[in-house]
C-alpha cells in the first residue's frame, strides 16, 4: 500500500534521526494541492523533543530527501503549515500499487491480524413474539457486515443469537394466541391487556385451530407458546435467510436461550456446524462447544458472596452503585420471583467468557444503553472478585450502539402495517422496494428484482455510522437513478462488465499501466490502493459505514473517469490494454467490498 510505503520512510527517519519507535500517521489529504499523502508525525514527536513542530518536520523532510529509495518514491515531499509533511508521489510508484493489487487479485484487502483468534458477534436477539421489524433489520445487517469483516481479518467467528424463550412476555405471547384461537371457535376468551396485537397472531390462532380443530380448548398456556414460538422462529430464520442470502439453517451458528440459564447444573452443548466434505465425525466432534457454565443461581450466589446482591421488600438487588452506576436496579422481582432482565444478561456475558473467546461484540439497539453498562459493570466486578478467571477479562467484550431507523414515504413517518400492528416488518420493507424495480429486459427476473431490493435494503442502513439515526426514504429507495446510491455503485459494476463483455479476449495487461498518466487514472489507482486501509479501519472499529462510503467514492471517481476517457480503442492497444488493468482492479475491489457489505453484485442495470 502506497500509505505503507510513506509510513517506512518517515518510521526510518524518525528511527535514525531520533531512536524512537513512534507510531506514524499517514493520511490522504482533504485536498489535492496538499499531495498524495500526508503525516502530522512532527506534532507527536513535539512532546518527546521539546521542541517546535516546524522544525522536526523540516528535519525529517532534509532525510527523507537525502535517501535514494525515496527519490524513487516522491515527486516531491514539503513542509507546511506549523509542521505537516505532505507527499507527492511519482506515477511510477501510484502504477506499481495497480500491479500488486492485480497480482493479488481476490484476496486484496484479506488482512491477517485476527488469525488465530476466536470471536463472537451477537446480534438481533429479538424475543420469538413477533416478525423483524426495520428496528431489528439495521442491527441484523451490521451483525452481518461486522462478522464478515471479522472472518476477513482471520477471526473465527461464532454468530449468535440470544432470546428471552422465558419470562412474562412468552406467556403475554400464548395468552394473546389463545385468546384470538378461542374467537375463532366462537368460545369467551379474555384478551391480556398488554397482549400482543397484529393479524399475525390470528394467523398462528388460525394454523392451530386447521392442526386441530377444538382439542386446544383447554390446553395449557405453554402449548400455545411452544407453537406459537416454533412458528415465529421458523418465519424470523426466514427473513434473515433473505437478508443474509444464507440458508436458513445457516444464518446463525448459535441459538442461545435464556431458559438455559434457569437450570441448576445445567450443562448444554452444541455442535456449531456440521462436519464438511471430507471431514470426519471425529474432527467436527472437536466442533462442539459447552455453551452453559454458570447459570442463574450461581451468578446471584456469586453477587452476594462479593457484596453486590441484597434482599429488601421481598426482591433481590444489584448493588450497583457500588460500581459506580447511578442506581441499584432489581434482579429477582418480589411478587413472581422471576428474574428481570439483567440477571441472565449478567450470567450470559459470564458464559461468553468462560467459552473462551478472544473477542465479543454485542450489538444492541438503543434502548439498552443503560443496560448493558449495568451488565458489564457487573462482570467486571465478578472478574476483579476472582469469581472469573483471569484468562476471562471483561475487555474482550464490545458494545455496539445502534439507533433508530425511520421509515419515509413522501417526506412523512411510515409506522402502520396490518400485520404487526404498529410497524413495518423487514419483509414488507423488501417487497415494497422488489415492485417497483425495472432491470434490463433480458435480466429482468423474480431473483433479480429480489437481489436489487435487498442490496437497497443493507446498503441504506449501512451508509451511516451506528450512533447516527437512519431516515430510510422510501421514495429514494424505489427510483433508478444516479440519485439512488444503491443504484449510483451498482452502475459502476455493470458498466466494467459491460466494458469486459465487448472487451478483446485477454486484452488487458498489468505491465501495461505505465500507460496510466492522467489525473481521473491515478486518483482511481490512489482509491484503490485504500481499500485494505478502509477494510483495517472498519473492522477495528466495528464501523461498517466507512466501506459503505468508499464504495460510493469509488464508484464517483470511476464514472468520472468512464465519462472522460474510452477504454476500448484498439486504435491505441496499450493504453486499452492499461486502461482494462484498471477496469479490472476496480471490478475487484467492487466484488469484494460487495461481499463484505454483503451486496449481489448485477448482471445489468
Amino acid at each position: 500500500m502506497l500509505r505503507e510505503r510513506v509510513r517506512e520512510r518517515l518510521s526510518e527517519a524518525v528511527h535514525r534521526l531520533y531512536g524512537l519507535g513512534e507510531e506514524i500517521e499517514v493520511s490522504v489529504p482533504e485536498k489535492p494541492e496538499f499531495g498524495d499523502l500526508s503525516s502530522t508525525v512532527a506534532f507527536a514527536l513535539k512532546a518527546q523533543l521539546k521542541r517546535a513542530p516546524r522544525q522536526i518536520a523540516e528535519e525529517i523532510v532534509t532525510y527523507i530527501k537525502s535517501d535514494q529509495q525515496s527519490a524513487l518514491l516522491f515527486e516531491k515531499v514539503e513542509v507546511v503549515g506549523p509542521g505537516f509533511i505532505n507527499f507527492f508521489l511519482k506515477p511510477e510508484t501510484i502504477q506499481q500499487a495497480l500491479r500488486e493489487l492485480l497480482a493479488q487479485g481476490h484476496d486484496y484487502g484479506k488482512l491477517s491480524f485476527g488469525r488465530g483468534q476466536r470471536a463472537q458477534v451477537e446480534f438481533v436477539s429479538a424475543n420469538p413474539t413477533g416478525p423483524l421489524t426495520i428496528g431489528h433489520c439495521r442491527q441484523a445487517v451490521l451483525g452481518d457486515v461486522i462478522s464478515r469483516l471479522l472472518e476477513n481479518v482471520g477471526y473465527d467467528v461464532t454468530r449468535e443469537y440470544y432470546y428471552n424463550d422465558a419470562g412474562r412476555q412468552m406467556k403475554l405471547l400464548g395468552e394473546s394466541v389463545r385468546a384470538r384461537y378461542l374467537e375463532l371457535g366462537g368460545k369467551p376468551a379474555q384478551f391480556p391487556q398488554d397482549g400482543y396485537q397484529g393479524e399475525y397472531i390470528s394467523e398462528i390462532a388460525r394454523k392451530i385451530q386447521q392442526q386441530y380443530g377444538e382439542n386446544w380448548a383447554d390446553a395449557s398456556i405453554e402449548k400455545f407458546v411452544e407453537f406459537a414460538e416454533t412458528e415465529l422462529f421458523g418465519e424470523i430464520k426466514r427473513t434473515l435467510s433473505r437478508l443474509f442470502r444464507r440458508p436458513p439453517e445457516r444464518v446463525f451458528d448459535v441459538y442461545y436461550n435464556e431458559s438455559w440459564l434457569y437450570k441448576p447444573g445445567f450443562a448444554w452443548t452444541v455442535r456449531l456446524r456440521q462436519p464438511s466434505a471430507g471431514e470426519d465425525e471425529a474432527h467436527a466432534q472437536r466442533t462442539r462447544q459447552s455453551l452453559v457454565f454458570v447459570t442463574n443461581e450461581t451468578l446471584l450466589q456469586w453477587l452476594r458472596e462479593l457484596g453486590l446482591a441484597y434482599e429488601k421488600d421481598g426482591a433481590i438487588w444489584f448493588k450497583a452503585t457500588a460500581l459506580g452506576r447511578p442506581q441499584d436496579r432489581v434482579l429477582v422481582r418480589s411478587h413472581t420471583g422471576e428474574p428481570t432482565y439483567r440477571l441472565p444478561d449478567i450470567a450470559y456475558h459470564a458464559n461468553k467468557l468462560l467459552r473462551g473467546f478472544d473477542l465479543i461484540v454485542d450489538i444492541f439497539g438503543a434502548d439498552h444503553q443503560e443496560t448493558y453498562q449495568d451488565v458489564l459493570a457487573a462482570v467486571r466486578a465478578l472478574w476483579e472478585g476472582g469469581k472469573l478467571p483471569k484468562e476471562c477479562n471483561p475487555d474482550k467484550i464490545r458494545v455496539l450502539i445502534h439507533q433508530w431507523v425511520n421509515l419515509l414515504r413522501g417526506g412523512q413517518p411510515v409506522k402502520m402495517s396490518k400485520r404487526m400492528a404498529t410497524f413495518v416488518t423487514i419483509d414488507e420493507l423488501i417487497d415494497e422496494i422488489k415492485k417497483t424495480v425495472e432491470l434490463d429486459q433480458a435480466h429482468d427476473t423474480e431473483q433479480a428484482r429480489e437481489d436489487f431490493a435487498v442490496n437497497v435494503v443493507r446498503y441504506f442502513l449501512l451508509m451511516r455510522s451506528a450512533d447516527s439515526h437512519v431516515n430510510f426514504d422510501l421514495d429514494l429507495a424505489r427510483q433508478q437513478s444516479k440519485d439512488n446510491p444503491v443504484y449510483y455503485v451498482m452502475y459502476a459494476y455493470t458498466r466494467i462488465r459491460s466494458i469486459f463483455d465487448k472487451a478483446p479476449q485477454a486484452s488487458w495487461d498489468s505491465q501495461a499501466v505505465q500507460n496510466l498518466q492522467l489525473s481521473e487514472e491515478l486518483a482511481l489507482i490512489k482509491k484503490l490502493d485504500e481499500f485494505p486501509q478502509i477494510v483495517r479501519d472498519a473492522t477495528e472499529h466495528l464501523a461498517p459505514h466507512f466501506l459503505a462510503t468508499y464504495v460510493h467514492e469509488l464508484a464517483g471517481l470511476f464514472h468520472d473517469f468512464y465519462e472522460k476517457h474510452r477504454v476500448l480503442d484498439e486504435a491505441n492497444p496499450e493504453l486499452m490494454q492499461a486502461r482494462l488493468a484498471l477496469c479490472r482492479g476496480v471490478q475487484i475491489v467492487l466484488e469484494r467490498a460487495f461481499y463484505l457489505l454483503g451486496l449481489k453484485a448485477p448482471e445489468r442495470m
